[in-house]
């Protein structure tokens, strides 16, 4: 121990307790990886007895630092749980050193605040879960109906439903779990629209993926942030809001479609497709389906969402629903034989080069073997 920290332990004034509380959790974070077992110990049993006169910014830059390591000791990473939720978040969000009784011992004796934190983790088994479920306020609720990387309970499901009657928001982010049952799915349908009824019969038919539902939620939440700039008409504006925001064309093409707003979904194709409007709304609605394809994938539109373009042209022209089949399987065909095509001449080009390679070589053995 270095000579300014024996003076500090030899210093009862407050102010040296802070500093050295200090100092030693400064020794604890630094070179973490590389301590015994045994250093570790030591550290963390100094860190608690002085926990008390830490200062919070001291306290909470050690819970930052600690709160990711595999290492830390689980009475030091307790104590800085315990503390209050802007220092104690980190720990709680991202610990990996509790153990499901840590955790469960947490939720029954902490605040609300620190219940927010803990009811985001994606390692609470069922039976935590239930306990969050019960003691929690509801915005505590709200978030773990909406954790989709852990199970529920069926009990605790069943608690939510009778919760959605009331809740929008719980409502929305239960209905994008995939851990559903279909007793919880057909209870959840009498609460809500057409839309979130399709995509919870899809969850009883199993038709529904994580992917799937990870768009949806993705895309409720684009709305959410980005619902303002939506009301635009013009979309070279609308595409240079969405790419300053990371939208993808295909994400805002699902959202023009959502919105009717099929014309401008349209234009904002042959934007990205570098191609004139009135061609290819004439290609569009006249059935020409070659220059659609090309554009489409030159604006690197999506499977998924060409389909969902191409239903809601059958939808638009009242023609009937079999065409959007056939446009989606076109399409399939098309980037799946200009990837085909690009490979092929990837192969070619690297087959000249060692073409060109080898030449020189060859010269010189023709040479020798004429002398």
């Amino acid at each position: 121990m270095s000579n300014s920290l024996i003076e500090l332990a030899q210093d009862n004034t407050e102010g040296a307790r802070e500093r050295l509380f200090a100092q030693v959790s400064e020794l604890v974070v630094s070179n973490l990886d590389q301590r015994t077992d045994r250093e570790l110990a030591i550290f963390a049993e100094v860190i608690i007895k002085l926990y008390g006169v830490g200062s919070a910014k001291d306290r909470a830059r050690l819970a930052k630092r600690l709160a990711s390591q595999t290492n830390t000791p689980s009475e030091l990473a307790k104590r800085l749980a315990e503390d209050n939720v802007n220092v104690a978040m980190p720990v709680l969000a991202n610990c990996p050193v509790f153990s499901q009784e840590d955790l469960l011992d947490f939720v029954e004796r902490l605040s609300a605040s620190h219940l927010q934190v803990i009811a985001r983790r994606a390692d609470l088994s069922p039976q935590i879960s239930d306990v969050i479920a019960e003691r929690g306020d509801r915005p505590v609720q709200r978030i773990l109906a909406g954790n989709r990387e852990i199970k529920l309970s069926r009990e605790t499901m069943l608690k939510f439903v009778q919760l959605a009657t009331e809740d929008v928001v719980l409502r929305e982010d239960l209905c994008l779990r995939t851990d559903l049952s279909p007793t919880v799915c057909r209870q959840l349908l009498p609460l809500v629209n057409e839309e979130t009824k399709k995509r919870l019969h899809g969850i009883i038919e199993g038709s529904l993926s994580q992917d799937q539902l990870n768009q949806i939620a993705r895309l409720k939440a684009l709305r959410r942030e980005f619902g303002d700039a939506l009301e635009t008409t013009d979309m070279e504006l609308l595409w240079r809001d969405a790419e300053r925001n990371g939208i993808s064309i295909s994400e805002l093409m699902i959202l023009l479609l959502q919105d009717g707003r099929f014309n401008h979904t349209i234009e904002l194709l042959s934007a990205r497709g570098r191609i004139a409007q009135k061609a290819l709304k004439d290609a569009v609605f006249e059935g020409k389906l070659d220059l659609v394809l090309k554009t489409a994938a030159k604006a690197q539109l999506d499977t998924s969402t060409f389909a969902l373009f191409a239903k809601v042209r059958c939808d638009h022209l009242k023609i009937p629903s079999a065409s959007a089949s056939e446009w989606t399987v076109a399409y399939k065909k098309h980037i799946e034989s200009a990837a085909s095509a690009r490979q092929s001449r990837c192969g070619d080009f690297q087959a000249k080069r060692k073409e060109k390679k080898a030449k020189p070589g060859t010269e010189r053995a023709s040479r020798l073997a004429a002398m």
